[in-house]
Protein backbone atom coordinates (compact mmCIF):
# COMPACT_ATOMS: atom_id res chain seq x y z
CA UNK A 1 0.00 0.00 0.00
CA UNK A 2 2.66 2.52 1.00
CA UNK A 3 5.01 1.69 -1.93
CA UNK A 4 2.08 2.11 -4.32
CA UNK A 5 1.22 5.49 -2.79
CA UNK A 6 4.84 6.64 -3.04
CA UNK A 7 5.02 5.48 -6.68
CA UNK A 8 1.76 7.27 -7.47
CA UNK A 9 2.97 10.52 -5.88
CA UNK A 10 6.32 10.22 -7.66
CA UNK A 11 4.73 9.69 -11.07
CA UNK A 12 2.04 12.34 -10.65
CA UNK A 13 2.93 15.47 -12.65
CA UNK A 14 -0.26 17.42 -11.97
CA UNK A 15 0.50 20.73 -10.28
CA UNK A 16 4.14 20.76 -11.34
CA UNK A 17 3.58 24.14 -12.97
CA UNK A 18 2.49 25.56 -9.62
CA UNK A 19 5.63 24.27 -7.95
CA UNK A 20 7.84 25.72 -10.67
CA UNK A 21 6.00 29.04 -10.44
CA UNK A 22 6.53 29.06 -6.67
CA UNK A 23 10.28 28.87 -7.29
CA UNK A 24 10.35 31.47 -10.07
CA UNK A 25 7.73 33.97 -8.80
CA UNK A 26 9.74 35.66 -6.01
CA UNK A 27 12.70 36.28 -8.30
CA UNK A 28 10.46 37.46 -11.13
CA UNK A 29 8.50 39.85 -8.89
CA UNK A 30 11.70 41.28 -7.37
CA UNK A 31 13.08 41.82 -10.87
CA UNK A 32 9.90 43.59 -11.99
CA UNK A 33 9.80 45.77 -8.85
CA UNK A 34 13.51 46.58 -9.21
CA UNK A 35 13.02 47.61 -12.84
CA UNK A 36 10.06 49.81 -11.87
CA UNK A 37 12.16 51.46 -9.16
CA UNK A 38 15.13 52.03 -11.46
CA UNK A 39 12.81 53.41 -14.14
CA UNK A 40 11.32 55.87 -11.66
CA UNK A 41 14.77 57.01 -10.51
CA UNK A 42 15.85 57.46 -14.15
CA UNK A 43 12.70 59.53 -14.75
CA UNK A 44 13.40 61.65 -11.65
CA UNK A 45 17.03 62.21 -12.70
CA UNK A 46 15.95 63.20 -16.22
CA UNK A 47 13.33 65.57 -14.82
CA UNK A 48 15.91 67.18 -12.52
CA UNK A 49 18.39 67.64 -15.37
CA UNK A 50 15.68 69.12 -17.59
CA UNK A 51 14.58 71.49 -14.82
CA UNK A 52 18.11 72.77 -14.15
CA UNK A 53 18.68 73.33 -17.89
CA UNK A 54 15.45 75.33 -18.23
CA UNK A 55 16.23 77.36 -15.09
CA UNK A 56 19.74 78.16 -16.34
CA UNK A 57 18.44 79.10 -19.79
CA UNK A 58 15.86 81.45 -18.24
CA UNK A 59 18.59 83.05 -16.16
CA UNK A 60 21.11 83.54 -18.94
CA UNK A 61 18.64 85.34 -21.23
CA UNK A 62 17.03 87.41 -18.46
CA UNK A 63 17.14 91.19 -18.60
CA UNK A 64 18.83 91.07 -15.20
CA UNK A 65 19.63 87.54 -13.95
CA UNK A 66 19.86 88.52 -10.27
CA UNK A 67 16.39 90.11 -10.29
CA UNK A 68 14.84 86.94 -11.69
CA UNK A 69 16.24 84.63 -8.99
CA UNK A 70 12.83 83.96 -7.41
CA UNK A 71 11.26 83.21 -10.81
CA UNK A 72 14.07 80.80 -11.66
CA UNK A 73 13.65 78.94 -8.36
CA UNK A 74 9.86 78.82 -8.90
CA UNK A 75 10.40 77.33 -12.36
CA UNK A 76 12.68 74.67 -10.89
CA UNK A 77 10.17 73.75 -8.17
CA UNK A 78 7.27 73.68 -10.64
CA UNK A 79 9.09 71.34 -13.02
CA UNK A 80 10.08 69.01 -10.18
CA UNK A 81 6.53 68.87 -8.84
CA UNK A 82 5.94 65.61 -10.73
CA UNK A 83 8.38 63.69 -8.53
CA UNK A 84 7.83 62.90 -4.88
CA UNK A 85 10.52 64.32 -2.61
CA UNK A 86 11.68 63.14 0.80
CA UNK A 87 9.71 64.92 3.58
CA UNK A 88 8.24 67.17 0.85
CA UNK A 89 11.51 69.12 0.83
CA UNK A 90 11.83 71.52 -2.11
CA UNK A 91 14.90 71.12 -4.31
CA UNK A 92 18.04 72.94 -3.22
CA UNK A 93 19.47 75.34 -5.79
CA UNK A 94 23.05 76.60 -5.52
CA UNK A 95 24.16 79.30 -7.94
CA UNK A 96 27.75 80.52 -8.26
CA UNK A 97 29.30 82.99 -10.69
CA UNK A 98 32.88 82.77 -11.94
CA UNK A 99 33.60 85.94 -13.90
CA UNK A 100 33.99 85.65 -17.66
CA UNK A 101 36.20 82.53 -17.86
CA UNK A 102 34.81 78.96 -18.00
CA UNK A 103 38.22 77.78 -16.75
CA UNK A 104 37.49 79.31 -13.33
CA UNK A 105 34.65 76.88 -12.59
CA UNK A 106 35.55 74.55 -9.73
CA UNK A 107 39.10 75.86 -9.41
CA UNK A 108 40.70 77.36 -6.29
CA UNK A 109 41.50 81.03 -5.92
CA UNK A 110 44.96 81.77 -7.33
CA UNK A 111 47.76 82.04 -4.76
CA UNK A 112 51.53 82.52 -4.59
CA UNK A 113 52.97 79.18 -3.40
CA UNK A 114 55.94 80.53 -1.42
CA UNK A 115 57.02 77.23 0.15
CA UNK A 116 56.44 75.13 -3.01
CA UNK A 117 54.06 72.70 -1.28
CA UNK A 118 51.51 72.83 -4.10
CA UNK A 119 48.75 73.79 -1.67
CA UNK A 120 47.75 77.10 -0.12
CA UNK A 121 49.12 77.59 3.39
CA UNK A 122 48.08 80.27 5.86
CA UNK A 123 50.01 83.46 5.24
CA UNK A 124 50.59 82.91 1.52
CA UNK A 125 49.24 85.76 -0.65
CA UNK A 126 46.20 84.98 -2.79
CA UNK A 127 43.70 86.72 -5.04
CA UNK A 128 40.35 86.96 -3.27
CA UNK A 129 38.27 86.35 -6.40
CA UNK A 130 34.92 86.01 -4.61
CA UNK A 131 35.52 88.83 -2.13
CA UNK A 132 34.75 86.89 1.06
CA UNK A 133 38.02 87.75 2.81
CA UNK A 134 39.46 84.23 2.86
CA UNK A 135 41.13 81.77 0.47
CA UNK A 136 38.70 79.22 -1.00
CA UNK A 137 39.14 75.94 -2.85
CA UNK A 138 36.36 77.07 -5.19
CA UNK A 139 36.58 80.67 -6.40
CA UNK A 140 32.87 80.94 -7.24
CA UNK A 141 30.72 83.67 -5.72
CA UNK A 142 27.92 81.67 -4.11
CA UNK A 143 24.38 82.96 -4.49
CA UNK A 144 25.43 85.22 -7.37
CA UNK A 145 23.60 84.94 -10.70
CA UNK A 146 26.36 86.94 -12.38
CA UNK A 147 26.34 89.98 -14.59
CA UNK A 148 26.01 90.14 -18.36
CA UNK A 149 28.55 87.86 -20.05
CA UNK A 150 29.62 86.11 -16.83
CA UNK A 151 29.89 82.34 -16.37
CA UNK A 152 27.38 80.90 -13.88
CA UNK A 153 27.13 77.38 -12.44
CA UNK A 154 23.71 76.05 -11.38
CA UNK A 155 23.55 72.99 -9.11
CA UNK A 156 20.21 71.50 -8.03
CA UNK A 157 19.80 68.63 -5.60
CA UNK A 158 16.77 66.79 -4.32
CA UNK A 159 16.02 63.67 -2.27
CA UNK A 160 13.56 61.57 -4.29
CA UNK A 161 11.27 59.21 -2.38
CA UNK A 162 11.32 55.60 -3.44
CA UNK A 163 8.10 54.13 -4.80
CA UNK A 164 9.15 50.72 -3.43
CA UNK A 165 11.08 51.40 -0.19
CA UNK A 166 12.49 47.92 0.41
CA UNK A 167 14.05 47.99 -3.07
CA UNK A 168 15.60 51.38 -2.31
CA UNK A 169 17.08 50.13 0.94
CA UNK A 170 18.53 47.12 -0.88
CA UNK A 171 19.97 49.25 -3.70
CA UNK A 172 21.47 52.23 -1.89
CA UNK A 173 21.22 51.67 1.89
CA UNK A 174 19.24 54.90 2.42
CA UNK A 175 15.97 55.18 4.27
CA UNK A 176 13.72 54.95 1.23
CA UNK A 177 15.06 57.87 -0.80
CA UNK A 178 17.63 58.62 -3.49
CA UNK A 179 19.79 61.76 -3.30
CA UNK A 180 19.98 63.17 -6.85
CA UNK A 181 21.79 66.21 -8.18
CA UNK A 182 22.37 67.89 -11.53
CA UNK A 183 24.47 70.83 -12.57
CA UNK A 184 25.11 72.96 -15.60
CA UNK A 185 27.40 75.85 -16.44
CA UNK A 186 26.25 78.67 -18.73
CA UNK A 187 27.39 82.12 -19.79
CA UNK A 188 24.89 84.93 -19.34
CA UNK A 189 24.04 86.71 -22.57
CA UNK A 190 26.20 89.83 -23.06
CA UNK A 191 23.29 92.11 -24.03
CA UNK A 192 24.26 95.01 -21.79
CA UNK A 193 27.48 96.52 -20.56
CA UNK A 194 26.08 98.01 -17.36
CA UNK A 195 25.51 96.13 -14.14
CA UNK A 196 21.91 95.56 -13.12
Amino acid sequence: MIPRLIRRIRDDDEGITMVEFAFVAPVMFMLILGLLELGYVAFARSTLESAILVASRNSKVAACPAQNAALIEEELIERLDVISTFNNQPPKLVVSSYGTNFGNVGNPEPFNDIDGSGTWDAGEPYTDFNGNGQWDEDMGRDGNYGQFGEVVQFTASVDVVSIIPFVASALNQNEGFYPLSAETVVRNEPFRDATC
